[in-house]
């Protein structure tokens, strides 16, 4: 298996499609100039290593690169392959079409008829100089593993009494201010999320409401002292009907904007600045992630060492008005942020650490045995959570699966 002799990726690739064994790669147009290949990260709860590495493996296996047997390397497999495809010149990614932010993401390729191909002066064959794995692609491999593990030394040494802490990896705190006054705020402890939207449109049928996750509602603008707010506020919740859906796990938020008003929302999410809050706008239907996990608490970390002020656990919603800053939300009719408590928690302790450091208390020195033993079990808790998995088309009364 290993003298592939002078067999080409192409030839070899076309095969794999055309078998249908492999799930996720297929063709993306019916004259068959364009495939889809599975191009899914392993960081993901959800990721299976039989099914989404597979094409991967395979292509190892035929190069002679892996043995059944041998210790799985799946960041490695994918690199080969996506070396190979980037070199050459039978290949050329349709990024347009690509879809990496999807529950099950692909990268799109076309065939490049030979007419097209650029002259090469290389034999066509891939060594192994050109496909050692690179260091950025291993890093986006591996990076959810590595925040488990800075997120239970987090816990493990700042909260060493709270381990009821890894059972709340949902939880989120959902805070309403109308008009810069806080009005109410709920936790929301469902696995599958919540959703929020006014609870005087409920009435019109199930549509709008779900078992399979929890009900929070916007306090009634009857609340609101002036009248002038209050009538403007009242207009506002009329085009909330269908609310937002909000759901978080270890790796962070994410929502789904429902309703037809304009949402704007600003924190610690996939984009913005290195460790600070960019406002954004939700798209309608969309799923985004407007707080990330790993980005928190590498800040957090950077935090500790005296480098950047605090990171904010929170995420600010604004809806019907556009939010160009923290500091215009006090003026805005309606805000909602909701806070990841799992994190909010590890702020806290963090400060504390800071004015009492842990080293000082000797009381609170344990046996390496007992680290060990512990720190095993919490980081298995940790990694292995994961909410009921849903379908990757959102119906209105189904929640977000992230």
């Amino acid at each position: 298996m290993s003298n592939s002799g002078g067999r080409r990726l192409k030839q070899w690739l076309m095969e794999q499609i055309q078998s249908a064994q492999y799930s996720g790669l297929q063709w993306e147009d019916e004259s068959r100039t364009m495939f889809r290949i599975p191009w899914k990260h392993a960081g993901k709860q959800d990721y299976n290593q039989e099914v989404d590495a597979s094409i991967f493996k395979a292509w190892a296996v035929f190069k002679g690169k892996y043995k059944e047997g041998e210790k799985a390397e799946p960041a490695t497999w994918k690199t080969r392959l996506r070396c190979a495809l980037n070199k050459s010149p039978d290949f050329e990614e349709v990024t347009e079409r690509s879809q990496l932010d999807i529950s099950e993401p692909y990268k799109v390729y076309r065939i490049v008829p030979e007419e097209e191909q650029k002259p090469t002066t290389s034999s066509g064959e891939i060594t192994d100089m050109d496909c050692s794995p690179e260091l950025e692609e291993l890093i986006k491999e591996v990076t959810q593993h590595l925040y488990c593990i800075i997120f239970v030394t987090f816990v493990f040494i700042y909260l060493p009494d709270q381990m009821f802490f890894f059972t709340a990896l949902c939880q989120m705190m959902i805070s309403f201010y109308y008009g810069g006054k806080l009005m109410h705020s709920t936790l929301v402890t469902h696995p599958e999320g919540c959703r929020i939207s006014p609870q005087q449109h409920l009435g019109r049928g199930a549509l709008y409401s779900s078992d399979s996750m929890q009900s929070v509602y916007f306090p009634p603008a009857e609340l609101i002292e002036f009248e002038r707010q209050r009538y403007v506020t009242r207009k506002l919740l009329g085009h909330l009907e269908r609310g937002v859906l909000v759901r978080a796990n270890q790796e962070g938020i994410y929502i789904k904007r429902l309703c037809q008003s304009r949402v704007f929302w600003s924190g610690l999410g996939e984009v913005g600045s290195q460790y600070g809050s960019m406002p954004g706008k939700l798209d309608r239907d969309a799923v985004v992630k407007i707080f990330d996990t790993g980005r928190f608490l590498q800040a957090l970390q950077l935090y500790q060492e005296g480098q950047i002020p605090a990171p904010d656990p929170t995420v600010t919603l604004c809806f019907g008005e556009e939010l160009n800053d923290h500091n215009s939300a006090k003026s805005k009719l309606i805000i909602v942020q909701i806070t990841a408590v799992n994190c909010q928690h590890l702020l806290e302790t963090m400060n504390v650490r800071r004015s009492q450091p842990y080293c000082n208390n000797p009381n609170l020195e344990m046996p390496d045995e007992v680290v060990t033993d512990q720190m095993a079990r919490i980081y298995q808790d940790l990694c292995s959570y994961s909410g009921t998995q849903r379908p990757a088309c959102y119906r209105d009364n189904m929640p977000i699966t992230a």
